[in-house]
Parts: structure tokens; sequence; C-alpha cells
């Protein structure tokens, strides 16, 4: 029976509430910028880079004795969230960065029966849970990436300016202990509440195939969350 894992809880399992009904799998939109072109043949598209948002309704009924107290139950979980990853028990190795959750009106049939939707906005991607894992790096390792374009998240050690180079592309930051760069955010920070940049340079991107990565400076340790992702 396919059940849902969402913010440390599987929704049957846990929570006592059964999956009627999945919307299919959503192909996200690339964020495309049309443009007329009067007099001409066909309009100009310009991808922008990166997707849209995707929704993924899931239509839920349970039994119970007590109705009001199951959904209250179910409103106080997606409420209150600590995990944003979405995951499907029928794919289990991939999740979804849910970024909003919204919960339909409970109807009440027999007494007994509980039925309502989730709606659940989500990037557009899917993410590998292998890819959600700090790797230490060695100085000129390769890292091979056999999904789409990622955006990792780098964590750093060390003192004094540093250089990291992957691929062809170079960037520089001033370490006090530790720093992290974060590429989907373009952000650099210790603390979560810090919004700091690189020095020079741009934010390291993971292409599909071989990633060489060096470094160079007073560099402790270089970790890396690939971050693999799917449409």
């Amino acid at each position: 029976m396919l059940d849902l894992l969402f913010n440390l809880k599987f929704l049957k399992q846990d929570i006592g509430v059964s999956i009627v009904r999945r919307s299919p799998a959503i192909l996200a939109n690339k964020n495309i910028n049309v443009i007329n072109r009067v007099g001409a043949d066909g309009d100009l598209y310009e991808d922008l880079g990166g997707r849209k948002d995707i929704i993924i309704p899931v239509e839920c009924n349970f039994i119970s004795d007590n109705p009001k107290e199951v959904f209250r139950r179910v409103k106080h979980w997606l409420n209150n969230i600590e995990d944003n990853k979405l995951i499907f028990t029928d794919d289990p190795g991939w999740f979804y960065k849910v970024v909003n959750v919204e919960i339909g009106q409970m109807e009440v049939k027999f007494k007994r029966k509980g039925e309502f939707t989730i709606n659940f906005t989500c990037r557009g991607w899917q993410y590998s849970l292998d890819g959600d894992e700090f790797l230490e790096i060695e100085n000129n390792t390769m890292l091979y990436n056999e999904y789409d374009l990622a955006k990792p998240l780098l964590y750093l050690e060390g003192n004094g300016e540093i250089t990291v180079t992957i691929n062809n592309n170079s960037f520089s930051v001033m370490l006090r202990d530790f720093l992290y760069i974060d590429s989907e955010l373009e952000i650099a920070y210790r603390e979560k509440t810090d919004c700091l940049n690189i020095e020079t340079g741009d934010y390291p991107l993971l292409e599909y195939g071989e990633n060489n990565i060096s470094f160079n400076g007073n560099v402790s340790k270089i970790e890396i969350k690939p971050r693999w992702r799917e449409v």
C-alpha cells in the first residue's frame, strides 16, 4: 500500500490516514520568457534558468470513531514542519523539497469516514537521498554526476584565503575556521542567519559527467553535499 513520509512521520503508519489518489508524475516547466515578434514567424523563447514549483495533490481518507481528532493530528503535523522532505514509498530513494503545504476542508461521511486533500507545493526537482549526505573531498578528486546539473552545498575548514576549482570554475573565500557555500541560495554562511558572499568567482555547480575538484590555501577539510537531482 502506498504511503508517504513527510516531517518525520508516515501518513498511514504513524497517523492512520490512507492515500486514495496521488497525481501522476509531474514535469516541472522551465522558467521561459516568451518574446512576441510582430510580423515574424513564431515567438522567441528565452530560457531564464531553473524550473517552476510544482503542486502535488494527495487525496486522503480514514475511518475513525472521532474524525475531528484525527484531522487535528493531521493539521498539527502539517503546521509544525521540522523536515521538509516528501518521500513516497514507491520511490524511496528520492524526495521532493516542500516549500508550502495546504490542506482542504475535511468531509465526513457516515459519521466515521473522513476525506480531505493535501496540496504539497514543491521545488521542481526530485532529489536523491544518496546526494543529501556530505562527502569528504581530497584534493584533485573526480566526482561523477549521472543526473542533471546540481547545485551543491560545500563545507570548508581552514584559515585565510582559499581557492576551490570545479572543472573550469574557480571561486575564492576568506576562511576563519569554517564556512558553508550554498549554491542553491547563492550565499556563504557560518550560521544560517548569516548572508555572506564568496570573494571572487561563481558559485560552484556539478555538471553532468566528470567534475574535477581541486583547491589550494590553508585548507584542513572540504566536504560536499552534491544534491543530485532530476526533474
